[in-house]
């Protein structure tokens, strides 16, 4: 075995790495069941685009529901205020902790927080739905014998929640202004 094959192996190595560097880029991989249409209606350029400040939501009744609208508004409208809206999605948001392991002495370790959003997409000029259905978003957290942590841990959790529910509620409408023609 000669000085320059652990040099030759390396610079095998070093084309392999380059090559799989220079063909990621092109890899076109997507969810299976996702659609080119759905990623050109979410996209800064794309339809919904068109309708960024034209569409409202219901006002909030609640802490839970102000977290989902808030989350809500800025994904529709990315930052844009609404100003005669086309659409108004009409909210309703309800939440709770679950606990799913408890302790020798019968305090909780770990819980979910689960929310649930069930949602109206109302088409302003008619008042008829366009769409109706709901969300939902589990999240776990942690308990501890600190007051302070439990509660800071509950109220990270309720607010992860609303935006993760935020985010399905942007494709589910996406999806419905789309089916109807906009």
């Amino acid at each position: 075995m000669s000085s320059s094959d652990p040099a030759r192996s390396r610079a095998l190595v070093a084309v392999g790495l380059a090559l799989a560097i220079l063909a990621l880029p092109a890899c076109t991989a997507r969810p299976l069941y996702a659609s080119a249409d759905n990623a050109d209606m979410l996209a800064p350029g794309g339809a919904l685009a068109a309708l960024r400040g034209r569409i409202a939501v219901s006002e909030a009744n609640s802490r839970t529901d102000q977290i989902v609208r808030n989350a809500l508004l800025s994904r529709l409208n990315q930052g844009k205020r609404v100003a005669q809206p086309l659409y108004e999605v009409r909210l309703s948001v309800n939440g709770g902790e679950t606990g799913i392991a408890i302790e020798a002495g019968g305090g909780l370790s770990s819980a979910l927080y689960r929310m649930t959003a069930r949602y109206q997409l109302v088409r302003m000029s008619d008042n008829q739905v366009v769409d109706a259905a709901s969300r939902t978003a589990t999240v776990p957290f942690d308990r501890t014998d600190q007051l302070y942590q439990s509660q800071r841990a509950l109220i990270d959790a309720r607010q992860q929640a609303g935006e993760d529910v935020a985010a399905q509620l942007e494709i589910a409408l996406a999806r419905a202004l789309r089916k109807a023609g906009v």
